[in-house]
C-alpha cells in the first residue's frame, strides 16, 4: 500500500484489525490453558490466523495480484475498491475469530450458523467490490 493511501480511516481499520488479531491471539492462549486444550490444536489455531492474516495484508500491499492485473490496469478506482475489498474481508475475518474467542473464554456456546454468516459475509463483500472493478473493466473496454 502506497503511503499516500494512508489516511485516518484506513490507519483506525487497521489498527483495530491488529489489536482485533493480538487480543485473538491472547484470549485463544487463556483458553488453551484454562481448558487444556490440545497444544497442536492451539497452535494450528494460532497459525491459521497468522498465515490468513498476513496474507491479506500482502495482497493490500499488491491489490493487483487480487485480480491478477497489470499494474497499469489495477489503478485509479480498481485499486482502490480492491484494496477496500482486501481491508473490509481481513476486517470481518479477524472480529469474527475475536468473537468466538471471547464466547470460548467466556463459556458460551455460539450457535451453529455462526461460522456460514461470516463466511457469507465475507463472500458477500468479495462478490459486491468484485462486482464493481468487473463493470469498471467492461467500461475500460468498450473505449
Amino acid at each position: 500500500m502506497k503511503k499516500n493511501e494512508m489516511t485516518w480511516q484506513v490507519m483506525l481499520i487497521e489498527a483495530v484489525g491488529i489489536v482485533s488479531a493480538i487480543a485473538y491471539l491472547g484470549l485463544q492462549i487463556y483458553y488453551g490453558i484454562a481448558f487444556h486444550v490440545n497444544p497442536v490444536n492451539l497452535m494450528m489455531n494460532l497459525v491459521f490466523m497468522i498465515l490468513v492474516y498476513v496474507g491479506l495484508t500482502l495482497l493490500a500491499v499488491y491489490p493487483e495480484r487480487v485480480n491478477g492485473l497489470t499494474r497499469e490496469v489495477c489503478s485509479g478506482k480498481i485499486r482502490q475498491y480492491t484494496l477496500r475489498m482486501v481491508r473490509m474481508v481481513k476486517l470481518v475475518f479477524v472480529e469474527g475469530l475475536l468473537f468466538t474467542s471471547v464466547c470460548d473464554a467466556l463459556g458460551k456456546e455460539l450457535k451453529q450458523g455462526y461460522s456460514l454468516i461470516i463466511v457469507v459475509l465475507i463472500a458477500a463483500i468479495a462478490v459486491y467490490y468484485e462486482g464493481r472493478i468487473i463493470h469498471i473493466l467492461k467500461q475500460n473496454n468498450k473505449r
